[in-house]
């Protein structure tokens, strides 16, 4: 086992059996010398063969197993980065793949880029499980994680342009003054909240930090078939209103500017009303009433947070 790695990456994982074994491969067949990075595998809570796939590669240089048992993805993301001992760390989705550049160039844009960035990624690209339906496209694309910034190397500058959380590295240095990922927010139990990744981009962007974009930091996320179902989406939108309303409370002394915004802006009664007209299916096609009812899912879930959550234990 190598004294001094330079950099980590980071699985978080959570009764993902399917998934787990190909996604660890991965990161065994990069360019990287092997004897400058290290694997940490984070269970968080599962009850499934994570462990006993684990044990499978405990020969591997530089690979190591995490038990964290309280549940909820920014806690196993937090973990991560403490349990690590690279320089910089980077988190993979467990339900993806990295391109065997993965490592390098990561390491490549932190070393070499000046002045050097905070946080670095790459494109997503999606593995269907099934031929992808022809709606799901631009936005609803973006929600099954897709990322595409173009094929230059660059600082990300824009209000929109962002970092996918499951293909992305950071300082570690930079984790450690920001506290890592707010634990209020991300998947726990029962709960589908997301925003943790968002909520870090807005934090580091407010203190100066650089977001860095590198084509060849590419991994592929797998879509399985009931993703590409109106279900997947509505609830998802459903929990991305809620999402986007507690996140906001969390950046109050930030200029936070976010989908939420936008859609809070635009939920004018003649919008409720159009979306209302043609989720009920009248007058239009069957794409435009899928895109109506995961609007108003997306409403909804806002509403729903306005009036019942409050950062209690609830919420915990």
């Amino acid at each position: 086992m190598s004294s001094s790695p330079k950099i980590t990456g980071v699985i978080c994982t959570h009764n993902r059996e399917r998934y787990l074994k190909r996604c660890i491969e991965s990161l065994y067949r990069q360019t990287l010398d092997q004897t400058l990075y290290e694997v940490v595998v984070v269970d968080n809570g599962s009850t499934d063969a994570t462990a006993d796939i684990c044990r499978q590669f405990e020969h591997l240089p530089n690979f190591r197993y995490v038990y964290e048992p309280v549940l909820g993805l920014s806690q196993a993301r937090n973990t991560g980065w403490k349990n690590s001992r690279g320089s910089y760390v980077g988190y993979l989705d467990d339900d993806a793949v990295a391109e065997k550049t993965w490592f390098e160039k990561a390491l490549w844009s932190f070393e070499q880029v000046n002045p050097a960035p905070e946080w670095v990624g790459g494109p997503i690209e999606l593995e269907w499980e099934t031929e992808a339906p022809a709606w799901i496209v631009g936005e609803y694309k973006t929600t099954l994680g897709w990322l595409d910034w173009g094929k230059e190397a660059r600082f990300l500058t824009g209000p929109a342009e962002r970092l996918g959380g499951g293909n992305s590295f950071y300082q570690r240095a930079v984790l450690e003054e920001m506290q890592g990922f707010d634990t209020r927010l991300g998947r726990k139990k029962k709960l589908l909240l997301s925003g943790e990744e968002t909520q870090f981009q807005h934090r580091l962007k407010a203190t100066g930090g650089r977001l860095y974009y590198h084509p060849d930091i590419l991994i592929y996320h797998f879509v399985p078939q009931e993703r590409a179902e109106p279900a997947f989406f509505y609830k998802r939108y459903y929990w991305g209103g809620i999402t986007d309303h507690l996140m906001s409370k969390t950046l109050q002394d930030i200029s936070f500017e976010s989908i939420a915004q936008e859609q809070k802006s635009g939920s004018s009664l003649g919008r409720l009303f159009f979306h209302t007209w043609r989720a009920l299916g009248l007058f239009t096609d069957t794409e435009q009433k899928i895109q109506s009812r995961i609007y108003l899912a997306y409403v909804i879930g806002w509403l729903m947070a306005v009036v019942r959550y409050r950062w209690n234990s609830e919420m915990e």
